[in-house]
């Protein structure tokens, strides 16, 4: 299964999520894309702004459906449930200040921790926060503790699982800041169970070339063999 997460920095869908197929991935969250013209049962939208949202989009073999709840959703952190050859609960993250970036996932996790803690969960996107920052929040919320929350909750990011790269000292950006190459940081996460961390093959980063002409951000890329 491939799983991708990348910010598509603003655009219509139509014209931006179509970039991502030689990525032939399983499952892809798609942050601020537009709503799509034309939707249909492989795409869920997320947002408030048709301009500019969450997309998870999806294979033919898998099937995509909101997890149904009366429960006032983070901006955004969209529980959404993943059901095919691997099934899973994913929560498609695109954080919002509420009022720093790290409080949405830690509040989404409050709110569905027992369907985490019941399957399988991916909780995977654009965090807006990393290890860097975390002397300007208060200990208990920020980036490390929610790494330590969702350890907790039996998930490990893909990303420094697969490098041995510690949370702050990434060796490969998922934004440019401002789009300027020598301003890199990694925010863009995909957490997974525990038990996938020795089934991954492959997690990669698209470079800075290849997608400096479609978004600051770069698509995160994780295989795993389940």
């Amino acid at each position: 299964m491939r799983l991708v997460t990348w910010n598509c920095c603003r655009g219509r869908f139509e014209r931006k999520v179509p970039l991502l197929a030689p990525l032939a991935f399983d499952v892809a969250v798609v942050q601020e894309c537009s709503i799509p013209s034309q939707p249909d049962a492989s795409t869920l939208w997320f947002g408030d702004n048709p301009t500019q949202g969450v997309a998870v989009v999806a294979t033919p073999e898998y099937e995509l459906a909101p997890l149904a709840t009366d429960l006032e959703l983070p901006r955004y952190v969209i529980p959404v449930q993943v059901s095919g050859p691997v099934s899973f609960l994913l929560l498609a993250v695109w954080t919002h200040r509420e009022p720093t970036y790290v409080d949405p996932l830690l509040r989404a996790i409050g709110l569905f921790g027992d369907q985490m803690a019941a399957q399988p969960t991916v909780v995977m996107g654009d965090f807006n926060s990393n290890a860097c920052w975390d002397h300007q929040h208060n200990p208990a919320r920020n980036h490390s503790a929610l790494v330590a929350r969702l350890h907790e909750l039996g998930l490990v990011s893909s990303y420094h699982s697969w490098t041995g790269n510690a949370h702050g000292a990434e060796d490969h950006p998922t934004f440019y800041f401002r789009w300027r190459q020598h301003e890199p940081f990694h925010i863009d996460y995909c957490f997974v169970p525990q038990s996938w961390a020795p089934k991954l093959t492959s997690v990669s980063v698209g470079g800075y070339e290849k997608w400096c002409r479609a978004s600051d951000h770069r698509p995160l890329i994780v295989d795993v063999a389940l």
